[in-house]
């Protein structure tokens, strides 16, 4: 099936992703046993004293699945001590393993407490999602719980934070339009176009372009008279968040941790290393690693082994064949993050990335469309990679590594890849057709800023377009995209687009 477009944006991108059905029984099995949870028996851990036993929700299904396989339990304390009874020193961190009859080997770790009845798979129920730190901390030792089995707990140098450099990379700043390489008129036009823009489909939002380094356009615009959004409001960025993510595995690259062509075996346990099952990280950043939309949906933050559900879908894998969107590709590269650290991806997120870049008002609640932003803040990240690696004089990433992030096309490395579209680390070209192409003396294949600008989309009509060739950051950050957000997103970029004094192709 043969999808344009991502989630009613504009055409943004194409991608091959059947997202509705799935035709292969074990595929559907499969996916639905990734789903099954685990639970203390009885629902809650009433006798403190002892243990409680950990059993599956739907027993009988997880049968008929992957056969028999019966879990070995080891219980793990607060400080990552291997107990064979509770010490007083809470959460436990249930570690269960097991190959079952039909050569499935499982991996499990949950999280409980005397008296609870929730495990920690799901984020603490007593917890803001993922922007608290207490979170973090019960994420981190179930990390250590696992570097522990795995005997990984030295095996890794410490990842350094971005360092400081003799180098002067461009900065935002606000200035004039003039100073920007903008007509004085344009901001006229940029702001009309999204007053339009939200009198059309009534969605809160904040825009922002910034040129040569120049922000020259920074407004909220809201009710004005009802209305909370100002530009220091942070709003969902959907799966911008992948953008931010490989960011993050760019500083990894960079320090020699993982190369784009490593199988991820080589970090993450019982994935292969050789033959035709064997998943490099390219595959998980151009989504061609054969897994479907529908698997992880997004629950694997929050545990430290969610990595074993797609180790035991490789059954149904087809490593290269074609181009399947899904987030469970980015959880894998967070996962081998945590476990190379022992820290949650989420406090990385923030400390290897939102705080050295300024990031001031970013928070994220998982790696794939979890990220709340400014529109500054985002700016500041495309600023970044439009600097090739750097801002200011703080390097995130090499200028090589940079190149390794951009999209390039799926059958160079995939010869008989059934789709072929380019796509890179967390980012894709957007090649956005000018609705006046062909008329009026505008070329035919005109786009709306350069052909060479690349980013990500979003579900939730975010915007960030990093133009190299123009030298221009334009973001757009909304919870949702409302009402005729394609002709007005359309408008927006052509008040931008036309309003540069030295506009290139």
């Amino acid at each position: 099936m043969l999808v344009i477009g991502w989630i009613g944006t504009p055409a943004l991108h194409l991608y091959a992703q059947d997202k509705n059905e799935i035709t292969d029984p074990l595929e559907r099995d499969l996916l639905e046993f990734a789903a099954i949870e685990l639970e203390v028996a009885g629902g809650t851990w009433s006798h403190a004293a002892h243990f409680p036993q950990i059993v599956w929700q739907r027993p009988n299904r997880v049968e008929q699945i992957i056969g028999s396989c019966p879990l070995r339990t080891r219980w793990f304390d607060a400080e990552v001590a291997e107990v064979a009874e509770p010490d007083g020193k809470p959460p436990y961190a249930a570690y269960l393993e097991g190959k079952s009859e039909r050569g499935f080997h499982i991996r499990r770790l949950v999280t409980v407490s005397p008296g609870g009845q929730a495990l920690t798979r799901f984020p603490h129920p007593a917890l803001e999602p993922s922007f608290d730190e207490k979170q973090w901390v019960l994420d981190e030792q179930q990390i250590a719980v696992k570097r522990k089995v795995l005997g990984v707990e030295s095996k890794y140098s410490p990842l350094q934070p971005p360092r400081h450099t003799a180098e002067s990379a461009t900065v935002l700043r606000m200035g004039t339009p003039v100073e920007a390489g903008f007509t004085p008129e344009s901001i006229g036009a940029m702001r009309l176009a999204c007053r339009q823009w939200f009198d059309d489909g009534k969605e809160p939002f904040v825009a922002c372009v910034a040129r040569h380094g120049v922000i020259t356009f920074h407004e909220a615009f809201d009710d004005p008279k009802s209305g909370t959004t100002t530009v220091d409001t942070a709003k969902h960025m959907a799966s911008i968040t992948k953008t931010l993510s490989a960011c993050l595995f760019a500083e990894f690259m960079d320090q020699g941790f993982a190369g784009l062509d490593d199988p991820i075996g080589k970090i993450l346990p019982d994935f292969p290393v050789e033959g035709e099952k064997t998943i490099t990280w390219r595959a998980t950043f151009m989504h061609m690693a054969g897994i479907h939309l529908k698997a992880g949906e997004g629950r694997e933050v929050h545990n430290a082994w969610s990595d074993n559900w797609t180790v035991n879908l490789l059954p149904c894998l087809k490593i290269g064949d074609q181009h399947r969107y899904n987030n469970t590709d980015t959880e894998l590269t967070a996962k081998a993050m945590e476990l190379m650290t022992g820290k949650s991806v989420l406090r990385l997120m923030k400390e290897y990335l939102f705080v050295p870049l300024g990031m001031d008002h970013s928070r994220s609640s998982d790696v794939c469309h979890g990220a709340e932003c400014t529109a500054l803040d985002v700016a500041k990240l495309g600023q970044m990679l439009l600097n090739q690696g750097v801002y200011g004089n703080t390097r995130f990433f090499s200028r090589g590594t940079f190149q390794q992030m951009l999209p390039t096309p799926i059958r160079a490395h995939w010869p008989h890849a059934k789709f072929d579209l380019p796509w890179g680390m967390g980012l894709t070209y957007f090649k956005e057709r000018d609705p006046k192409a062909g008329q009026e003396g505008v070329p035919l294949n005109k786009t709306l800023l350069s052909s060479k600008t690349f980013c990500h989309g979003a579900a939730s009509g975010a915007v960030l377009r990093v133009d190299p060739v123009n030298d221009i950051v334009v973001t757009v950050v909304r919870t949702k995209q409302g009402e005729n957000y394609k002709p007005n997103l359309y408008r927006f970029l052509q008040a931008v687009d036309a309003g540069m004094v030295d506009r290139q192709p």
